[in-house]
């Protein structure tokens, strides 16, 4: 009977935590389309403006999307005025990409954002229960990369 209680427990913590990732990632789609973004834009913006004229196939390796993808993404971003190319001056086969000015006030509103929603999700939460969660998630995310390279293994 125990085992079988705490199975249940345990498929209760799965759904809630599948349910509210995803409320999440909904809550994030939707400022981000009040900002005129796409799903994978925020995280190419968060990128460059810590690595500010990296390559692109940097760019494509560190945020996980496919070269031809961030292509197409990066034209879609250069058009709005976001961002620009150029080609490197050490190896003309390669492109950097550097975030204009206009990029980077939206980073700054894409990081209001990010603050506000975190707000609304913590709301109710002391400082203490805040550092719990974060270490909690810390640990599954942990355990979780274990079980991916034991996989792969």
């Amino acid at each position: 009977m125990k085992d079988e209680c705490e199975g249940h427990e345990l498929l209760d913590l799965n759904r809630l935590f599948v349910k509210t990732a995803k409320m999440h990632r909904r809550i994030f789609q939707y400022e981000f389309q009040k900002l005129g973004l796409t799903e994978g834009q925020p995280k190419v913006l968060d990128y460059l403006h810590r690595h500010n004229g990296c390559s692109q196939k940097e760019l494509a390796k560190h945020c996980h999307i496919q070269p031809a993808t961030v292509t197409s993404l990066l034209a879609h971003l250069e058009r709005r005025g976001l961002i620009y190319r150029q080609a490197n001056q050490d190896d003309r086969r390669m492109t950097n990409v550097f975030l204009t000015e206009m990029g980077m006030e939206l980073k700054y509103r894409i990081n209001q954002a990010f603050r506000q929603i975190d707000d609304c999700l913590f709301e109710g939460f002391t400082s203490s229960e805040r550092g719990q969660m974060k270490e909690y998630l810390e640990r599954m995310y942990e355990n979780l990369r274990r079980k991916e390279i034991e996989a792969h293994d």
